[in-house]
């Protein structure tokens, strides 16, 4: 599969959606489901053709060669993003951390098989999928957490608490230990020094486990696409990224991180 038509299923997904949260769910929510409201009317605008992570993430995935991916997402928000990847991954297990409630308006598209305590459980066509209600500052919930999920992902996307604290509790309690040998590892929107700065330190620490693991900074388009601005995105993974992006002419600004 080529990278536009990665884009052209994405953007079929995304209107199959007319509306991605109700305003008295958003309105309920302690932090709005992580939707600014300032950007909030901007949610369910259509996208065009210019890059989004979800395009990036997901084309970089048909080149993992993995069969029958794990996905986790930590930061679901209003499942935009997550929602996207349910449909476009086939025969996958999809995980889902948020410290919301599952936003019912993208739950009703999924099928519920169970719930019990902080997990509920769906089915989307061939892909089963868990939503885990946790905290990504408490260690119990990310170690319970670690524990339902089992064996190693292939796919991580951190998107909950934009601070440097946030992604370093995902990555000590978490996703230090949970990366499997053909991995994506994304993290969205690095907009301080703080967060950018816990990143190298993840890059390296990765880096010294896995010599032939490659990171790096990227400009993409988030989840309101060409309504927002860009977000500088980081991004460690076994693919050999420069190849990949120069061979597929993947129109990404990208910056390499060497010599860790």
């Amino acid at each position: 599969m080529n990278f536009q038509s990665v884009q052209k299923k994405n953007r079929d997904t995304l209107r199959t959606v007319s509306s991605f949260i109700d305003e008295k769910d958003y309105q309920s929510s302690p932090d709005n489901y992580g939707l600014p409201q300032h950007v909030s009317h901007l949610i369910d605008l259509p996208l065009n053709n210019d890059l989004t992570y979800v395009d990036l993430v997901m084309f970089l995935q048909t080149q993992l060669g993995v069969s029958n991916p794990k996905y986790v997402e930590i930061g679901v928000s209003v499942l935009k993003t997550f929602y996207q990847v349910a449909h476009f991954l086939d025969n996958a297990e999809l995980y889902a951390f948020d410290i919301n409630n599952i936003n019912p308006t993208i739950a009703k598209k999924f099928e519920l098989t169970s719930e019990e305590g902080q997990i509920s459980q769906y089915t989307c066509g061939k892909n089963k999928i868990s939503y885990f209600k946790g905290d990504v500052f408490s260690r119990e919930d990310l170690e319970n957490f670690k524990n339902y999920v089992g064996s190693k992902v292939n796919i991580i996307f951190s998107d909950a608490h934009h601070t440097g604290r946030g992604i370093a509790s995902e990555y000590a309690n978490y996703i230090n230990d949970a990366l499997a040998d053909e991995f994506i590892l994304y993290y969205d929107d690095l907009e301080n020094d703080s967060m950018r700065h816990i990143f190298l330190e993840i890059c390296e620490d990765i880096k010294k486990k896995r010599p032939n693991a490659t990171s790096a900074f990227v400009k993409a388009n988030g989840w309101l696409g060409q309504h927002e601005h860009t977000h500088l995105n980081g991004i460690i993974t076994s693919l050999d990224l420069e190849s990949i992006i120069r061979k597929n002419r993947i129109p990404v600004p990208i910056s390499f991180i060497r010599n860790m």
